[in-house]
């Protein structure tokens, strides 16, 4: 069955949004921006509602650490920066029931605030777990908001227009959920040109953990996620992480399994050596990262051959 949403339940739904003017809801708005910035403007629509989300997780700020690919972009250039779906964060706490009772809490409190509401029996607004993934210690929650382009999304035995973002927490990482976390505002590019009603403060991890991630990421050469894993090293490497605190992350986590940092190192050069000789297939990729983005996919191979350079420089293999 199909759920048509009336203009008041579009209405209430938009009134639940705190951080966003109605009117910067508006698929002229998202258009506009894709026009500015090249990315389109269904994904511009996740950048809303990511910093929605991050707002609306601030209460949870002792309990997380915001990381991964859309962590990344609240670092760079705006010009720089891509499209990314998900929200990443690592947990301080490994007991899943001391990160989801207060998770629960903060529900309730979202709803009694007006941030969360139920139409036609579907919660919009909430956190919702909807999988555990045991083997990498993930918690995977459905955040869902209103759809502005009427996308659909299958709810139980219903479709209704929303579009859900998914949140992503790791528990195996409290033993090192950052070395360094830098409370920052997020700062993604629709912000240059979309005043949010507020800043948002959230604890980032830092630049230099984050490039220790796509390192380590970047050791298997296999999966389309590896494309936006090499262009956020590219982009991030300019900007001149510290080498010393990139090298203690990677020191710590290969004592904790095993191996060394050099290693870690040379394979995460080599991968990105080898994509460099998919400059086709990056040029699909291009259609996510903002126009300034787009020249260094353009001259994708020699990008990938400088950044695996910088990459082995930090542990002198270039030598």
């Amino acid at each position: 069955m199909r759920i048509v949403l009336d203009s008041e339940d579009k209405e209430r739904l938009l009134s639940t949004v705190s951080v966003w003017e109605r009117r910067s809801l508006a698929q002229e708005v998202f258009r506009g921006l894709q026009a500015e910035y090249g990315v389109p403007a269904y994904m511009v629509e996740n950048l809303f509602w990511h910093l929605e989300i991050l707002d609306r997780l601030r209460p949870m700020q002792d309990l997380l650490v915001f990381k991964g690919g859309t962590c990344v972009q609240s670092y760079i250039p705006p010009m720089l920066q891509r499209a990314s779906s998900d929200l990443d964060f690592n947990s301080t706490v490994e007991n899943r029931n001391a990160l989801l009772d207060p998770i629960e809490r903060l529900n309730r409190r979202l709803l009694s605030a007006g941030r969360a509401v139920v139409l036609h029996g579907v919660p919009f607004g909430r956190f919702e777990l909807e999988s555990e993934d045991r083997r990498t210690g993930t918690l995977n929650f459905r955040h869902r908001m209103p759809s502005r382009f009427g996308e659909l999304e299958r709810v139980g035995q219903v479709d209704i227009g929303s579009k859900s973002i998914r949140v992503r927490v790791n528990l195996k990482h409290t033993w090192l959920p950052a070395v360094r976390t830098v409370t920052r505002p997020v700062s993604f590019f629709i912000c240059e040109k979309v005043r949010p009603r507020h800043r948002v403060l959230f604890p980032h991890a830092s630049m230099e953990d984050l490039v220790a991630d796509k390192l380590l990421a970047t050791r298997q050469r296999f999966g389309r996620e590896r494309f936006k894993d090499v262009y956020d090293l590219m982009v991030m490497l300019d900007l001149r992480p510290d080498p010393a605190i990139v090298l203690d992350k990677l020191g710590r986590i290969a004592k904790e399994a095993g191996g060394s940092a050099a290693e870690t190192l040379r394979s995460s050069a080599e991968t990105v050596a080898a994509f460099g000789e998919r400059s086709a297939e990056a040029k699909g990729f291009a259609s996510m990262v903002c126009r300034g983005g787009r020249a260094l996919v353009g001259d994708w191979e020699m990008r990938c051959l400088e950044t695996a350079r910088r990459i082995r420089s930090m542990a002198g293999l270039n030598r």
